[in-house]
């Protein structure tokens, strides 16, 4: 980590693409100097200094010719924004300051782009994938692009929530403080984000593992780790698709019986259903019904039962599956 980053980026309303922008910046830094200001304050010494979203320079997306450089983001039409320009460039410095192992830097990488950083850049380009998506779509009426469009419009995003630490047109408080209020939020954000994708690539071994080890269309857990994506990733593998329920310890406490979907596009159809007539049904009704001891309760829509013990939990998996 470097002792201390020089960043200048513009002054006056800002936007979530230069907030993240800085707070990427600032996660490979002991301090950061943030300077706000005009193009007409650009500091001479461009060593010393970060710039971006101003002035015109590679982390600029501003003019026709940046632009046009800077091209979109692989695979999408979404332009280039400050964010996406920091994130590509300084990425590898950022996730190493997070504890990122070298084979898992572009996965990371990927995941951080399509899951937060796509979307920033496109709310400031303007860059509406739905609507951008209908132009492909040549006989579709304007009655029809706008009903879906309505309907497609999200009304509170992460950009927006950022928008909103602008001062109000009646508040005493600085643009220069709100700009930083808002850094310090989506650094926040970005640390999350960035653990929450690193816990789940450590977790992919221990998942396989289990995968590996299932039997009887039960995969069992001794402990919960994210497995629903790498499960339903294993198209190919025929010991992933076999399995039918995960057995794992719950959360909320006990042990979860929990169905794995036919797809992961429609989470209310399961490759084996739960008993229909455990549905809804909690404490003693449930094991009176099922003749589990501990069975706590079974949701509503079949999903997911829990027993208060690792055995009545496996139990219930095993009477599931003799079900047809």
């Amino acid at each position: 980590m470097v002792p201390k980053l020089n960043l200048y980026t513009h002054d006056g309303l800002f936007h979530a693409d230069d907030v993240f922008a800085a707070a990427l910046l600032s996660l490979i830094a002991e301090e950061v100097n943030i300077v706000r200001g005009s193009d007409a304050e650009l500091p001479e010494d461009t060593k010393n200094w970060i710039i971006f979203d101003i002035g015109g320079g590679e982390l600029d997306h501003h003019t026709p010719e940046n632009k046009q450089n800077n091209g979109c983001h692989p695979g999408t039409n979404v332009p280039y924004a400050a964010c996406g320009l920091v994130w590509r460039k300084y990425y590898r410095e950022i996730l190493k300051e997070q504890g990122c192992e070298e084979r898992n830097m572009e996965k990371v990488y990927r995941r951080l782009e399509s899951s937060l950083i796509l979307g920033i850049d496109a709310a400031d380009n303007a860059y509406d994938p739905v609507g951008d998506a209908m132009t492909t779509m040549p006989n579709i009426t304007d009655e029809q692009r706008d009903t879906i469009l309505e309907q497609a419009r999200i009304s509170l995003t992460v950009s927006q929530i950022i928008k909103d630490f602008n001062p109000p047109w009646n508040s005493s408080m600085s643009y220069y403080d709100a700009f930083l209020d808002a850094v310090s939020f989506a650094k926040d954000i970005l640390l999350n984000r960035i653990d929450s994708i690193l816990s789940s690539l450590d977790g992919r071994d221990y998942v396989n593992n289990c995968i590996r080890y299932s039997a009887g269309h039960i995969m069992i857990m001794d402990e919960f780790a994210p497995w629903e994506g790498l499960l339903y990733s294993l198209h190919y593998d025929q010991k992933a698709q076999d399995i039918w329920y995960v057995v794992f310890p719950a959360l909320r406490g006990g042990w979860n019986v929990q169905c794995a979907l036919v797809s992961p596009r429609d989470r209310t159809v399961y490759r084996h259903p739960l008993p229909k007539e455990w549905y809804g049904l909690r404490g003693e009704d449930l094991q009176k019904v099922s003749g589990i001891r501990t069975a706590s309760f079974c949701h509503a829509s079949g999903f997911l039962a829990n027993a208060d013990t690792e055995s009545d939990a496996l139990a219930m998996a095993e009477l599931a599956v003799r079900r047809k």
